[in-house]
């Protein structure tokens, strides 16, 4: 009894008895394990992989896999001995070659990304069904005088041998990366299940003679071998044209796979050099500090009311320069380097420096130097900190109108650090006692602050210190107790 279904004859009956030629056979084994070997070394870069990258991997996967599928099925073809003449269409022979290659790419393509079991599931499923379709076509590429018929329980079973052997390739390439053991075990175990998949669907073929479908010209006159060329040359020829190919492409993938490495030790070393560059600007910046530190205990040795004013102004200023709109890293260094605007005293006689009275015009003459000292201390170190810091020393005793000292800078041509400080300094210093004066009560700081907005200080920060003035307020009043040493506030005061 016999039953079409799409195209296909199943039938209960016997046909020709047929066998295989071993050495063939033996050949389209190691063709399909050498395939799915290089498949697996692919689908390792595949997923290690993105972008175009990946689409080539995937791509170059799927023509090693599908592509050596078909050349052991078409290897396997021709060791097969029958009683009759045979040939091959060879349009439909191509076409299984196409079915093979794109249904293993649909297949990647889904488990790209997922590697769940039933991503996995799906791809060998639609995988297995491509592969079996694969076979059949090539299958109905065979020209001989003969019906072609299945029988139905071997070929259900090649079929659900063919997905089971899809799914177990596309999950073995989502989990062998790295051991060569573990790749090569795992290409023989899949050339195992693709070879038991076509001897499984040769064994379901039932050949029946009809001599009414011998061609008129002799039975090879459609898609004949070539002038009679038999089929150990054709298949050997198929091998080598496929290992070679393989080959080209294991060693495409092991190139990649060395370049890979190399770029990825230049990117360690590149972090590591990173590390040890960050690991040095944070010494160099810790250096600066500790100067700035030590600095300032010289200047404390020298005038101790300096040296307990400098950390309230430092506050101060940062605030007021975050108020303004500065940036976050130039408020900090500010911070830092702004406790040094006055280490030029420690220049300064002490019969100025630490007198009790007013100061004649001479002894002004002399405490001005204490600004060109301070900044000639300071400079051309070449470091950010103590640029800045001096920077601060030699103008913030300069004045928006011109009338300052030591360069009789104006306007905007004063540096903004050293605006920035001068309101600080003097406000600071307004509220606080001196030997040679009283602290000024805080309405008249105020007023002197609105006074001298455009003459002594930038009119513009003098309105943001203004609105911000319960904050500055704040900061001045517990940041320092009475009678504490100086500290030099590395850290931005946390009310800010």
């Amino acid at each position: 009894m016999s039953i079409e279904l799409a195209g296909l004859c199943f039938t209960s009956a016997s046909g020709l008895p047929f066998s295989h030629d071993r050495w063939l056979v033996a050949l389209s084994y190691a063709v399909a394990a050498f395939a799915s070997y290089s498949a697996l070394d692919m689908a390792e870069r595949m997923h290690r992989t993105a972008g175009v990258a990946r689409i080539m991997w995937q791509g170059c996967a799927a023509a090693a896999l599908g592509g050596g599928i078909w050349a052991m099925h078409f290897i396997a073809m021709l060791a097969l001995t029958i009683d009759t003449p045979v040939a091959y269409d060879p349009m439909k022979t191509l076409l299984s070659l196409v079915t093979s290659v794109s249904f293993v790419a649909i297949g990647f393509r889904i488990i790209q990304g997922r590697r769940s079991p039933a991503a996995i599931a799906a791809a060998g499923s639609i995988v297995g069904l491509g592969v079996a379709a694969m076979h059949y076509l090539g299958m109905a590429a065979m020209v001989l005088p003969a019906r072609i018929a299945y029988q139905p329980g071997l070929w259900s079973l090649s079929v659900a041998i063919a997905m089971a052997a899809a799914t177990a390739g596309l999950w073995l390439s989502t989990r062998i990366h790295h051991r060569l053991r573990d790749r090569v075990l795992a290409a023989l175990v899949m050339a195992v299940a693709v070879c038991g998949m076509h001897y499984t669907g040769m064994a379901a073929l039932v050949v029946q003679v009809d001599p009414m479908l011998m061609p008129a010209d002799g039975p090879l006159a459609v898609g004949a071998l070539a002038d009679g060329v038999s089929s150990g040359p054709l298949a050997a020829a198929v091998a080598i044209g496929s290992f070679g190919l393989l080959l080209l492409a294991l060693v495409s993938t092991a190139a990649d796979r060395r370049i890979s490495a190399a770029a990825a030790r230049e990117a360690a070393a590149l972090r590591i050099a990173n590390m040890e560059l960050q690991a040095a600007r944070l010494q160099l910046e810790a250096t600066q500090r500790e100067i700035i530190r030590r600095l300032c205990s010289a200047g404390e040795f020298r005038d101790n009311e300096t040296g307990q004013h400098v950390a309230r102004m430092a506050q101060i200023a940062h605030h007021l320069a975050l108020s303004a709109g500065c940036a976050p890293g130039f408020a900090a260094q500010l911070l830092e380097a702004a406790p040094l605007h006055d280490i030029g005293k420690i220049g300064i006689p002490d019969h100025v420096l630490l007198k009790a009275g007013r100061l004649d015009a001479q002894e002004w003459v002399t405490m001005r130097q204490h600004a060109v000292i301070g900044q000639r201390l300071l400079g051309g170190s070449g470091l950010p900190l103590l640029d800045l810091a001096a920077e601060i020393a030699g103008t913030h005793h300069e004045k928006w109108d011109g009338t300052g000292y030591p360069a009789g800078l104006r306007g905007t041509d004063i540096p903004l650090s050293g605006r920035i400080v001068a309101i600080a300094d003097v406000f600071d210093a307004l509220l606080s006692a001196r030997p040679y004066k009283e602290p000024w009560p805080l309405e008249a700081v105020v007023a002197h602050m609105r006074e001298q907005a455009g003459r002594h200080f930038d009119p513009d920060l003098v309105t943001v210190f203004l609105g911000r003035l319960d904050a500055m307020l704040e900061i001045r009043s517990r940041f320092v107790d009475e009678g504490a040493a100086p500290q030099l506030l590395s850290q931005p005061d946390a009310a800010e």
